[in-house]
């Protein structure tokens, strides 16, 4: 059996960088989801993905169950975020 192995490209290292330079607190471990990104006491779950990327079985049942992942696959999208997050 062959298991997928989550290898961080260059676009997500790209990303993460840009959402530390922003503020966040950047927390990566090996699971369903790339990173939890906190700001302040608001923490959001987020997937880096390409335009055209694809949800993993995983994926697909941690959001069929109701929990909140952002696809993030450019920059000005973790500015939307953030500034969401900082109205709260």
């Amino acid at each position: 059996m062959r298991y997928r192995v989550n290898r961080r490209d260059n676009g997500s290292k790209a990303l993460e960088k840009y959402a530390s330079d922003l503020g966040f607190v950047v927390y990566s471990e090996a699971g369903a989801i790339d990173a939890h990104l906190a700001l302040g006491q608001h923490i959001a779950a987020v997937e880096w993905k390409g335009e055209d990327g694809t949800l993993t079985p995983s994926q697909a049942r941690l959001i069929a169950r109701g929990y909140p992942v952002r696809f993030i696959s450019k920059p000005e999208q973790l500015d939307a975020l953030r500034a969401e997050l900082m109205k709260r």
